[in-house]
């Protein structure tokens, strides 16, 4: 499609000037001047599509850009963690930290404050972006300020303004300070030593700004970088104390001294492993080879991941909650919690077969660090991954049936889903969590068996390759409830092999779910197969033949009932309820047992015989009953395909 002559530009002449911009990332100033010329023109297909190819074009631009921002923060990391392999000088290698920070997370000021271990209180060690002098010089109490409280609770905080945040209780001096340099937001998370908050590693700006959970992630696996350099210092410094202190005691010496070297080798080697993104199971191996022993990577649901140097102890030993160093589980073994942040990836397990060393331990907890930051960047490259292929699917499940020929280019361009593979669909809710801790359990249970987790129409919708649907049913809403502590409902459809047939698949997993709602069946999970008779019902009747049905028990009930100011339809689902025993039947309704004689001789002059209640009869009634509840919830036309 091309220019009409009518003094706007064509679609096809659109699309190539916004190849051309996106291609050479062209600022936003040439973005806006083409908007304005294709909203300038005349109304009509042309211009709407060209200013739908624009729309796109900026969906285009600001998901490049998230990616390249992505991509520039992880190569700053990694080159943060080379440039630390190779530094000696404790402050050179913080003020490294420090500037990296600064250009990671894009703040005006970066600071790093230390614990005085003798005041307790938290003081300036390096600064970069302040404009004053006096906040190069404050010093926090533990509790006062973004620091104090810090180092007070060991956790991370962050506020986007620090002077109005009323959950901060400021010290004045402190406040004129910041006041004076004009800094308004913070972020900060503490610098650990085992389970000590030893420093506070800060990013701040002179505007209000609101930092995410993956900015708080990046803050911390710097932090632990800037911990991991004092420690080091410590460590070194303890190691000529000692040499000082203990040159007769050869033996001990030549221990300590080995201990340090296979400090140094770890931090040379495992830094490079997080360069190259290497995998949990070559982690091991490596700290395997390292102290000498078994070591286990255990994920957050208890199961082991990857194991090297030996069989893994049995049972595997679990961290004790709050703590945030190695700690001894018996006589050899150590663990040690694999954690981000506030995000948590498991734990690492060492059976060693010598006695660890602080300088080993130390080694142990770097080692969960560097698990910590693999996990981190496999987590956001799986989320990108997710994303790209949750639109394509989304798109497929829409009210309004795609394009297939445009959407089947698309999907063999994305590489990132094959859906010729049998797919089983699940339709998800949960009563009890919140959909967003839903949908994170059901993306988790899809990376662990190569699927895909979305949502979709205010459902969570679970794809899962070469799974049965039966199967699923019964399994998920079980694994799910666990992860979630809520109670998950699950309907289950397929396999299906194909984009069309999926589609086809989610629409009777949707169908499967809503019936299960309907029926009172919260909390469990089935496939239409697995719905009993009414499944085989639903599956071999028309939408006629329901009402036809209806027209003959419930309508008659219902009419009576309005009419009149009866309980008829109530009466006979109770009857039923009650196994057809009219005394029990008046005790579950609170009625005397003749008001229910009474009113099933009514019914059976209202329906105009006594068939009901004979049994092919009253098997019939019963299904137009059940058939009746579910109608109150899924219309007709949704509940039977034809």
């Amino acid at each position: 499609m091309s220019a009409t002559g009518t003094g706007g530009p064509g679609v096809d002449e659109t699309l190539a000037v916004l190849l051309r911009l996106l291609a050479t990332e062209a600022p936003d100033e040439a973005f806006h001047r083409l908007a304005e010329v294709g909203e300038a023109g005349p109304p009509g297909p042309v211009r709407d599509a060209a200013l739908l190819a624009l729309r796109r074009a900026e969906r285009i631009r600001a998901r490049l850009s998230r990616r390249k921002r992505r991509e520039k923060e992880t190569q700053a990391l990694l080159e943060t963690a080379r440039g630390l392999a190779a530094i000696r000088d404790v402050d050179e290698a913080l003020e490294a930290i420090v500037a990296r920070t600064r250009q990671l997370l894009g703040t005006d000021a970066t600071y790093l404050a230390l614990v005085d271990p003798e005041r307790g209180d938290a003081y300036m060690r390096v600064t970069l972006g302040t404009v004053t002098r006096t906040i190069e010089t404050v010093r926090q109490p533990p509790g006062s300020g973004v620091g104090g409280r810090i180092v007070a609770t060991g956790e991370p905080f962050a506020t986007a303004n620090y002077l109005l945040d009323p959950r901060l209780t400021r010290n004045p001096h402190v406040a004129d300070a910041v006041a004076e340099d004009g800094i308004v937001s913070i972020a900060g998370v503490p610098m650990r030593r085992g389970p000590e908050v030893v420093g506070v590693l800060f990013a701040a700006n002179r505007h209000e700004r609101t930092f995410d959970q993956d900015e708080i992630a990046l803050l911390s696996a710097l932090a632990d970088h800037a911990a991991v350099v004092i420690e080091n210092a410590r460590l070194f410094a303890d190691a000529e104390a000692t040499a000082r202190r203990l040159r007769e005691a050869n033996a001990e010496l030549a221990a300590h001294g080995s201990a340090l070297e296979r400090a140094g080798a770890a931090h040379e080697q495992l830094m490079p492993m997080a360069l190259r993104r290497a995998d949990v199971g070559e982690l091991v191996e490596v700290v395997a080879g390292m102290l000498g022993g078994t070591v286990v990577a255990v994920g957050p649901d208890g199961a082991a991941l990857a194991v090297a140097g030996g069989p893994a102890p049995e049972p595997l030993p679990v961290p004790e909650p709050g703590v945030v160093g190695a700690q001894r589980a018996g006589d050899s073994t150590w663990v040690v919690p694999v954690r981000a942040g506030t995000d948590e990836f498991g734990h690492l397990v060492l059976d060693s077969r010598e006695p660890l060393l602080g300088a080993d331990v130390r080694t142990f907890e770097r080692a969960a660090q560097t698990a910590a930051l693999l996990q981190l960047m496999e987590r956001q490259a799986f989320t990108a991954e997710q994303h790209v292929r949750g639109e394509l699917v989304d798109e497929l499940l829409a009210e309004r049936e795609p394009d297939w020929p445009a959407f089947d280019r698309r999907a063999r361009r994305s590489h990132g889903i094959d859906l010729t593979r049998p797919h089983t669909v699940l339709v998800l809710t949960a009563t009890g969590t919140s959909r967003r801790a839903l949908l994170r359990a059901a993306t988790e249970r899809a990376g662990r068996h190569r699927g895909l987790a979305l949502e979709h129409a205010a459902h969570v919708v679970l794809l899962l390759p070469d799974v049965d649907p039966a199967e699923a049913a019964l399994a998920v809403p079980v694994e799910l409830g666990r992860a979630t502590g809520g109670i998950v409902t699950a309907g289950a459809a397929g396999p299906s092999a194909s984009a069309r047939e999926l589609r086809s698949r989610h629409r009777e997993a949707d169908r499967c779910h809503r019936l299960l709602l309907a029926l009172g069946r919260e909390g469990e999970g089935a496939s239409t197969d697995q719905l009993g008779a009414l499944g085989l019902i639903l599956e071999g009747t028309s939408r006629a033949q329901v009402r036809a049905l209806l027209a003959q028990t419930v309508v008659p009930l219902q009419r009576y009932d309005a009419e009149h100011g009866s309980e008829l339809l109530q009466t006979l689902d109770g009857y039923f309820a009650a196994g057809q025993n009219p005394r029990a039947a008046a005790k579950a309704l609170q009625v005397h047992p003749n008001t229910v004689y009474q009113r099933l001789d009514r019914i059976d002059r209202v329906l105009g015989h006594r068939r009901w209640r004979e049994p092919p009869g009253a098997l019939t009634a019963q299904v137009a009953l059940q058939l009746h509840r579910i109608c109150e919830h899924i219309p007709v036309e949704e509940l039977v395909a034809g």
